[in-house]
Order: structure tokens, then C-alpha cells, then sequence
């Protein structure tokens, strides 16, 4: 089964992250697109029918992030997120991506 999130590519500006939580998929979704949100995106498309969105964050004025997120039940029961955060352009981002990730679990945590 193919991956529901983008792999990352052989640099270091990509962070890509799954975590299983016990709650339903559509409770873990409607959490994660209010955490999308906490984190100020200047887009998000939201795909409810395969409960996924894509979002663009701004990074110094000048450059744009995109951060995929999917919702799949888990094998044990449960839901699996999916998450990966990368730029799209440059090789390093500084951590920029993996803080972004952090921030965007910070604030699923208050939406549960």
C-alpha cells in the first residue's frame, strides 16, 4: 500500500513522522486540521473524504513550506497520523521543519 504522505527526499530540510493514537480517525482529523490551523498556515486544502489536507507556511517572508498530514485507521485499532513538513527549495532548513512538527504535535495534544 502506497505511503500517505510524500516520502522526504536525501536532505535535511524534511521531517516525515507517524504516530498511532487510540481515538477514532475522523476525532484524530478534525484535531490535527484545528492543530494545522494553531500553527498560522497562509493555505490549507482539506480533503475530508480520505481525511488529509496539505498546508503552506511562510518562513522568513520569503520562502514556502508545505506540510501533508493523513489520518488512516490503525491495524490495532485506532488511527495512525501521518505528517511530513518540508521546503521547497534549498538543501538545509536550519531544523525548521522538525520544530514545525513538534509545534504541530504541542498543539494536536490541546485539540484531543
Amino acid at each position: 500500500m502506497p505511503t500517505p504522505v510524500p516520502p522526504c527526499p536525501d536532505t535535511p530540510n524534511c521531517e516525515r513522522v507517524q504516530r498511532t493514537f487510540e481515538a477514532a480517525p475522523q476525532r484524530v482529523y478534525r484535531a490535527a486540521l484545528a492543530a494545522l490551523a494553531d500553527l498560522n498556515p497562509i493555505s490549507c486544502e482539506t480533503d475530508p473524504d480520505n481525511r488529509s489536507a496539505q498546508a503552506v507556511y511562510r518562513v522568513a517572508f520569503v520562502f514556502n513550506d508545505d506540510v501533508h498530514i493523513a489520518v488512516r485507521p490503525s491495524d490495532k485499532g485506532g488511527s495512525t497520523l501521518h505528517i511530513r513538513s518540508a521546503s521547497r527549495v534549498g538543501y538545509s532548513d536550519l531544523g525548521v521543519n522538525e520544530r514545525r512538527v513538534r509545534r504541530f504535535f504541542r498543539a494536536l495534544a490541546h485539540h484531543f
